[in-house]
């Protein structure tokens, strides 16, 4: 009686057998949206046909057996925040009698590296492709749209993926610069604002704090 394995599960235990890889990265001081997306995988089990991940400075690669696997990854993460993608193919063999070819993959995916509850200072030009929001905004939410909102006049704007690569910003201050404060009295402003729906849903309200 010999024991043997199949040859996926060599492939699976044998390392540099990988077909295709992806590399997640997001350029940003901090790990806050790679640890949401391990528990995003995690929940959906994203991670099924994954055969070996590997832990970077900048993000995680995620090795597969095939490329449509690898795909199915890039969609899900797609689906749920902003983020770009680069497509690379590399011919390692090919059998000339069979005209059959072996190309390892890697694709590249850039999560944005802007976050909730950072602070942005916009260019004369965002401003203006924005509808004059600004120029002080504030990140109030993440997910396939920028959701902000102008720290003055509370109205809030949505920026789809394609807008936010073609003109891209990156925050003046973090929550990690952020200060811990007692507060001792909160007050209304009698500011009279043009509040959009989306401010009143959210319940953005200008106030005066006492800290």
């Amino acid at each position: 009686v010999t024991n043997q394995q199949c040859d996926d599960c060599k492939q699976t235990w044998t390392p540099h057998t990988w077909t295709s890889q992806v590399q997640v990265r997001q350029r940003v001081g901090h790990k806050r949206t790679l640890l949401f997306l391990e528990q995003l995988i995690l929940k959906h089990k994203a991670h099924e046909k994954t055969i070996g991940i590997k832990q970077t400075a900048e993000g995680l690669d995620f090795q597969y057996k095939q490329d449509s696997h690898s795909n199915r990854l890039i969609q899900f993460i797609k689906d749920h925040f902003v983020a770009r993608t680069k497509h690379n193919k590399q011919l390692i063999s090919h059998d000339e009698q069979n005209s059959e070819y072996f190309y390892k993959y890697t694709n590249f995916i850039e999560l944005a590296p802007i976050c909730k509850d950072d602070l942005v200072l916009l260019s004369p030009k965002q401003m203006k492709l924005l509808g004059g929001i600004g120029p002080l905004i504030l990140v109030y939410k993440i997910s396939t749209c920028v959701h902000i909102v102008d720290v003055k006049t509370m109205l809030t704007h949505e920026i789809a993926a394609p807008k936010y690569w073609e003109n891209m910003f990156t925050p003046i201050c973090t929550r990690e610069r952020l200060s811990e404060f007692i507060v001792i009295n909160i007050e209304d402003i009698d500011f009279e604002v043009s509040t959009s729906k989306a401010a009143a849903r959210q319940n953005f309200q200008m106030v005066r704090v006492e800290l």
